[in-house]
């Protein structure tokens, strides 16, 4: 849609250079140096969001993707359903899973070094107490020394367990692109791009058209029973209730506003995975899927001692128990508001 309407503001400003007289809209007077400028503009804005698709579109990374998939299809024989969905399973192992370990590892070496942090505490003020008497330090310099000394003693111990915080948004840092990505190179796939003349482009639309199964037999086309993109709505809120009910402490405003967000945004990719094509729908429905069972794994202590993770005091001994019973005391009391809602107070009559 961006390069037609390019197109159609490259043939309004050749209208205009065809033409070099004042044109009236309303009671206003229009140059045509005017319309140039704003013609200009217009041919601008667009012209950076074509360009900018265009060279996502013809990336290296979506390229390799793009180009692997098909070589997957070549060589496998699989129809293009199972190639989407063994693409995708393989990209996340390769890449999301060790980057979910890592991170999960970092934040038990944060947890562990949060431990140390008390008995630090304890000597620094005793060490602040004894300076203030011994240099006669008033209340807010030795106040400054003590941040000082503890910001020190935290970073040390940052510094020896290689736990920087940044590294806890390492998942993001790898999740996010690959999704872009694989979403743009299947994108591709069924737009014919980056060449849609290419032969090799027609064949595999074509493979598309036929690739499908049950009740999407095409890929290029909707889902129009809405079952992936209501799995898609289903699935993403399944991942956020899972994290907020593992956690063992009571969520920081901060969590409690990013856990709605992602709610929020939950929701709203069911009309956009709606309106996309759905070999496109297929995917992030898979990514989805991979996403919740990888959650669900590194929840399981021996799971988490296999990959090298650390114990911690937050961690659950009875992780999937745990789960279980605050989704049934959740359903419950959602249940109890309902039927209570439902219970009307019976009409009073008077003498």
């Amino acid at each position: 849609m961006s390069y037609l309407r390019t197109i159609r503001t490259i043939g309004h400003t050749s209208a205009f250079a065809r033409h070099p007289h004042r044109t009236v809209v309303g009671r206003s007077t229009i140059t045509p140096g005017h319309l140039q400028v704003v013609s200009q503009r217009h041919f601008s804005y667009e012209a950076t969001v074509a360009g900018f698709w265009q060279t996502l579109s013809q990336s290296a990374p979506v390229a390799y993707v793009q180009q692997g998939m098909i070589n997957l299809h070549d060589l496998t024989g699989l129809p293009w359903w199972a190639t989407v969905i063994l693409t995708t399973v393989g990209l996340r192992t390769l890449v999301t899973l060790p980057l979910a370990v890592y991170q999960n590892k970092i934040l038990a070496r944060l947890e562990q070094i949060s431990l140390e942090m008390p008995e630090l505490i304890k000597e620094l003020k005793a060490e602040t107490a004894y300076a203030m008497k011994k240099f006669n330090w008033t209340e807010k310099e030795a106040r400054i020394m003590y941040n000082h000394s503890l910001k020190k003693q935290w970073n040390n111990l940052i510094v020896r367990e290689n736990c920087h915080p940044a590294k806890t948004m390492v998942l993001l840092w790898g999740q996010i692109p690959l999704w872009i990505v694989q979403s743009v190179a299947i994108r591709n796939l069924v737009s014919m791009l980056p060449d849609p003349t290419a032969i090799e482009a027609q064949i595999a639309y074509t493979e598309l058209t036929l690739g499908g199964f049950g009740w999407i037999p095409n890929l290029t086309e909707l889902d129009h029973s809405l079952i992936f993109p209501v799995a898609l709505g289903v699935i993403n809120l399944s991942i956020i209730e899972i994290q907020a009910a593992s956690r063992t402490k009571l969520p920081s405003k901060l969590q409690t506003i990013f856990t709605n967000l992602f709610r929020g945004l939950s929701i709203l990719m069911v009309p956009i995975a709606a309106s996309v094509p759905s070999c496109l729908c297929l995917y992030w429905v898979t990514s989805s899927a991979y996403g919740l069972g990888q959650n669900l794994l590194l929840l399981s202590p021996r799971v988490r001692r296999t990959v090298g993770i650390p114990a911690v005091p937050s961690e659950l001994t009875h992780p999937y128990q745990h789960i279980r019973s605050t989704f049934a005391a959740k359903l419950g009391a959602l249940s109890g508001r309902l039927g209570s809602n439902n219970q009307h107070p019976p009409p009073s009559t008077k003498a």
